[in-house]
């Protein structure tokens, strides 16, 4: 498996819709203007339990795999309790545990929104074609507001082939095995000028084998 598509549109809730709102920006930008706001979580997985970490919960990457903002310990907001109840139910989802045979693992959890005016573009992968470090990664499109693209690509990692080419709805989710595969999201604009847009997703990595 390099991909596969999945819905958690019944899992999207009001609060988790609302959540997005109250995010922070994110302060590791290399921009002049903020265009992300973010939050993340880690927890430990067994069976169906969670054990969510504490607030003080970072992330770390290295240069190697991510060149805009690896070799930095980066700190964000912890999650809203809406947002781990999503990912909760997603990763206990059948089509989640289909790709997970593990009982025991760990994920991190990524609540991130995508801003867009007429002066600035938003940026959803400012590091370019990518991987993320992890065994697995769930993509979720949460909710756009007046986007103009936002494509999701996907490519095999050692060729120039596109494999998945897709403008993500509401609610649909993406598995990506990590370490088999590339992937993007092109910049999105106002669909509708003088009004400004958001791309609001979930995005949760599995680490299944080690630590991260």
């Amino acid at each position: 498996m390099r991909y596969a598509f999945a819905s958690a549109l019944g899992q999207v809730s009001d609060g988790l819709l609302a959540s997005y709102a109250t995010l922070p920006a994110d302060t590791y930008l290399r921009h002049d203007r903020v265009f992300r706001f973010r939050a993340f979580g880690e927890a430990k997985v067994k069976g169906e339990t969670f054990l969510w970490q504490d607030d003080s919960a970072s992330f770390f990457q290295s240069e190697g795999i991510n060149g805009y903002a690896g070799g930095v310990e980066r700190k964000f907001a912890p999650l809203p309790e809406a947002t781990r109840a999503f990912a909760e139910a997603l990763v206990n989802s059948p089509a989640a545990r289909a790709l997970v045979a593990d009982e025991e693992f760990r994920i991190g959890c990524h609540q991130i929104r995508i801003t867009a005016d007429d002066e600035q573009i938003g940026l959803p992968a400012p590091e370019g074609f990518h991987q993320d470090g992890f065994d697995l990664i769930a993509v979720v499109c949460v909710a756009t507001e007046n986007v103009s693209g936002g494509i999701s690509l996907v490519r095999d990692k050692d060729g120039d082939e596109v494999i998945v080419e897709r403008t993500m709805a509401p609610g649909e989710v993406l598995f990506l095995a990590d370490q088999e595969v590339v992937h993007y999201v092109s910049p999105i604009t106002p669909k509708v000028p003088e009004q400004p847009a958001h791309r609001d997703v979930v995005v949760i990595t599995f680490s299944l084998t080690g630590e991260h």
